[in-house]
């Protein structure tokens, strides 16, 4: 007997994301309350796409709960790129990030979410 394959959420084409690598999109560095790891969130003109990147500038793995830097959303924050392991906490998403490592997350705001602002909720 063999086990049905738990449900999987594919990253959506480059596209979705590209607003946010464009020359328009709005980049700030934030603080993620740890001073070991440097991030930015870059997000598209349209405020549909958003991408938080983090490095680990230090010889030892780093932690951090990415969810609080994007944009609420009912959708999961999918992986774009870099390297790190996660799992959950308390009900919480935990990147784990190896010693100079990168990880890149991104979540997508549907479009009838930016319209409708009483669907946001404080972080």
């Amino acid at each position: 007997m063999t086990a049905t394959p738990a449900a999987t959420h594919s990253t959506p084409g480059g596209a979705a994301f590209a607003s946010a690598f464009a020359d328009s999109a709005d980049v700030r560095g934030i603080d993620v309350g740890n001073p070991a790891l440097q991030a930015d969130v870059a997000s598209g003109a349209d405020g549909r796409a958003h991408v938080l990147t983090v490095r680990n500038g230090t010889d030892e793995e780093q932690e951090l709960f990415p969810e609080a830097f994007l944009p609420h959303g009912t959708d999961p924050l999918l992986f774009l790129g870099g390297a790190s392991t996660t799992s959950e906490r308390d009900g919480r998403l935990v990147a784990r990030l190896a010693p100079h490592g990168i990880v890149r997350l991104g979540r997508i705001i549907p479009d009838d979410a930016l319209t409708d602002r009483s669907q946001e909720h404080p972080a």
